[in-house]
């Protein structure tokens, strides 16, 4: 995937703001394609966004070699659709074997707020909003990802960590949580580094 520089780096203004300027009609209604600078700005945002989604595959963009800016942003919003797509199908895979052991923090993160994302994100006039918070924490998270980037990536690492406590004993586990802190349930932490601190015998659970 490219980056939103990149875009910019190969197409002018001239090519981008004809995008934009649809982009805001459709956002007013037809009725309009005057905004506030803000939203402008943000329409932007949004075209460069989309056009980074586009697959290259074996075309190399350059200043000599490219298909129209606005052929890009249709392919790249085709793309990004197409993401967001498989990110919730990935999603709801995850939520057949997903278990919070207890703690409300990551109950709530992962069963309410992701839900909450798929409902209200807009993949053509702000998908560069992650809405959510994503408060359960996790490591290894780039914080430059930006839209349905940053979910993805929030996803696969609490997939990864899902799997990971598979390997034990959910009795273990709670266990480990309540002896680190009696009211785990409230607490604001991550489970499998609290797992990782306690040797545990592997345990491969039923589901």
């Amino acid at each position: 995937m490219m980056k939103p520089s990149d875009i910019a780096n190969i197409y002018s203004m001239e090519d981008l703001l004809p995008i934009v300027a649809k982009l805001a009609k459709e956002f007013t209604g037809n009725e309009s394609s005057s905004v506030t600078y803000e939203r402008a700005r943000q329409l932007m945002e949004a075209v460069l966004y989309c056009m980074s989604h586009f697959e290259t595959g074996d075309l190399a963009l350059s200043s000599s070699n490219f298909l129209p800016a606005e052929e890009i942003y249709r392919l790249g919003l085709n793309a990004l659709i197409e993401k967001v797509k498989s990110t919730q199908n990935k999603y709801n895979r995850l939520m057949e074997f997903f278990d919070h052991y207890g703690n409300q923090n990551y109950r709530d993160t992962v069963e309410k707020a992701l839900p909450g994302f798929f409902l209200y994100y807009d993949v053509k006039f702000a998908p560069t909003d992650s809405i959510i918070t994503m408060d359960y924490p996790v490591f290894k998270m780039d914080m430059n990802l930006q839209g349905i980037d940053r979910i993805r990536q929030y996803i696969d690492l609490i997939w990864e960590e899902q799997c990971y406590l598979l390997q034990f004993s959910r009795s273990d586990i709670i266990n480990i949580l309540r002896s680190f802190h009696p009211r785990y349930e409230k607490e604001y932490f991550n489970i499998k580094e609290i797992v990782d601190k306690h040797p545990l015998p592997f345990h491969q659970r039923n589901l």
